[in-house]
């Protein structure tokens, strides 16, 4: 459906929100007008300059092309310059975000991730399709909305910005996504933090599944997993509905990514086909493009191994083969041929929906592009249905389930709590422990305090798993000491001016004891998410000489590490009391789930 209705009035500020789903192969966008007084309605932007109007479809090309490094063609448009001179065309550029957690080792060997057009960074290509997306959906609201030119005036400079993401991106990927979106002035540098948001693609894809099929079988209780197969990457996400009205709905369970998505079969088939005419009149690259152009657009959307032979348009009425079982432009393909192509990624996507299992889910639904292939779907149901796990599949195949989900979202919010995907904590100095740190008794070091401590351990705030709801809030206490001998007064408002705390990630299940090893460098397993900062030199001033063990005098600053939940994310700030006002640093955002 090309729209979404909300059943109850708004009643909050005016503003308008546009959710943009960047994917490997296609992008879309959603809006909607959040007007007080109104029943809110999504919309889909569905007219794309050099797509046809009539056919409704929702999705445009990634395809960035240049020329002298200069845009010059997005979309559907860019396909054209792709053909002549892919060099020069950015195209499966989401690939170069993918963190290593995503991008397994057996893919980064096997699958070549196309190169940018030269002189053109990352943020560059997405802040260039950003604002092609932005132009073209100012240019369809305006059209279809009344007194949209006015509304759009309006509010433009307040428009709030949501970009739907895979469930393994984390702050190093929206970072990026943050330059790409300033470059693009669909924000600034200073309403960033406010009107810039992100949701993962797993949750927008289940607003968009509940939103766009009869959901009878949901009872209270009832467990079940969203899994969006997407092009480059699969996310799976189990739920346990809570309340069936309202429809509330809570994460049971981390959630899973793989990079299995669809254009790995695209290059599974290139694979085959080169191995097929391999030496022959047809072992040509321009012939192999052409050929996997038709796979993309025919064989691979109705392929459902349900019959021995399938054919391929593979030159003129003239070309033919009998040894290759060409006959007048088409080549023959039998089941033992294709099935390969799709079995060894639809493993990767069943091994990563075992998590369902584990959780006794009930059903998966199935969601996005690659999902609507036949023989994916039909493998997928079979290999769950052993399980006891039904599958469902919902969608359109020209529609994009994470844009028009993210839009969903934010008119009716399903979800209502999160599980941490990984366990997050600050790198700190605690005082030795001879059953936890034996390892480190070398490095024992006797600090301004008086007491001996050890560096570079973990201290865990949230560990892998916990569902978070959304009132959740944890307020940490932390403190600096200097020594009061060596220390002059006036040194203190330096040293207060550069206070900060390295946040921590680990994927693992257990929890280790160490985020640095004794170089002080990141351990493995671990990931540096960000840094929390705040000047404190206010406080220099007032500091008062303290007294510890063996009469050691310092000074000695408190302060909170403040960490709450709120939407998607984590937000987290440094607090601490100025002359008896409670001062906050600046707040910083990390995704945590998904």
């Amino acid at each position: 459906m090309s729209t979404y209705y909300s059943s109850t009035k708004y009643e909050g500020p005016e503003v308008i929100v546009v959710a943009m789903d960047i994917g490997t192969t296609h992008s879309a966008v959603s809006f909607a007008h959040f007007s007080p007084g109104c029943h809110l309605q999504g919309k889909m932007v569905a007219h794309w300059p050099g797509q046809a109007h009539w056919n409704g479809a929702v999705k445009t090309p990634s395809m960035v092309s240049y020329r002298d490094g200069v845009v010059k063609a997005c979309g559907a448009e860019a396909v054209q310059d792709f053909e002549e001179d892919p060099e020069n065309v950015a195209y499966w550029f989401k690939l170069h975000l993918h963190p290593a957690m995503v991008s397994e080792p057996s893919y980064s060997q096997q699958f070549e991730i196309p190169p940018l057009p030269a002189g053109i960074s990352i943020e560059r290509v997405y802040a260039d399709l950003m604002r092609y997306l932005m132009d073209n959906t100012k240019r369809f609201f305006q059209t279809t909305t009344p007194d949209g030119s006015q509304i759009w005036e309006r509010l433009c400079d307040s428009i709030v910005f949501v970009l739907a993401t895979p469930n393994g991106w984390d702050i190093r990927e929206q970072v990026i996504l943050r330059k790409a979106a300033i470059m693009a002035s669909l924000v600034t540098e200073e309403n960033a933090g406010q009107l810039l948001q992100f949701i993962t693609e797993a949750e927008a894809s289940v607003h968009y599944a509940i939103a766009n099929q009869s959901f009878e079988w949901l009872k209270k209780n009832t467990v079940f997993a969203v899994v969006d197969c997407g092009g480059s990457t699969v996310d799976t996400t189990v739920y346990r509905c809570v309340s069936t009205d309202p429809l509330s709905l809570k994460e049971v369970c981390p959630s899973e990514c793989v990079q299995a998505g669809g254009i790995f079969v695209n290059r599974e088939a290139k694979k085959m086909l080169e191995m097929k005419l391999k030496g022959s009149l047809f072992d040509d690259p321009e012939i192999i493009r052409s050929m996997l152009n038709a796979f993309e657009s025919e064989l691979k959307p109705q392929f459902d191994g349900a019959i021995d032979e399938y054919s391929l348009k593979i030159g003129s009425i003239a070309d033919s083969d009998p040894q290759l079982r060409i006959n007048k432009g088409r080549i023959t393909l039998s089941n033992e041929d294709l099935k390969p192509v799709f079995n060894g990624i639809i493993d990767k996507i069943l091994a990563s929906c075992s998590i369902t299992i584990r959780h006794n889910a009930e059903y998966v639904i199935l969601v996005g592009g690659f999902a609507e292939s036949p023989y994916v779907r039909k493998v997928l149901s079979n290999k769950l249905d052993r399980h006891f796990i039904q599958t469902i599949t919902v969608g359109d195949y020209a529609k994009k389930a994470a844009a028009e989900g993210a839009i969903i979202t934010r008119i009716k919010q399903f979800v209502v709590a999160r599980a941490a995907r990984a366990t997050f904590g600050g790198c700190v100095r605690p005082i030795y422990d001879r059953k936890l740190h034996s390892d480190r008794r070398h490095m024992i070091q006797t600090y301004a305090d008086g007491k001996e401590r050890v560096d570079g351990a973990f201290h865990v705030w949230i560990p892998k798993g916990t569902v978070l709801q959304g009132t959740s809030a944890h307020k940490l206490p932390y403190h600096v000491a200097w020594d009061a001998t060596s220390t002059q007064r006036k040194e203190l408002t330096g040293r207060l001016g550069k206070i900060g705390i390295e946040v921590f990630a680990y994927e693992g299940s257990s929890i280790p004891t160490w985020c640095k090893d004794e170089n002080g460098e990141v351990v493995e397993g671990m990931r540096l998410i960000c840094t929390l900062n705040a000047d404190l030199s206010a406080l220099a001033g007032g500091l008062q000489i303290r007294t510890g063990p063996r009469e050691t005098r310092f000074y000695r600053v408190d302060y909170n590490v403040c960490v709450y939940f709120g939407g998607t994310q984590l937000h987290a700030k440094l607090q601490w009391n100025e002359k008896g006002v409670i001062r906050e640093g600046p707040v910083t955002v990390m995704p945590y789930v998904s």
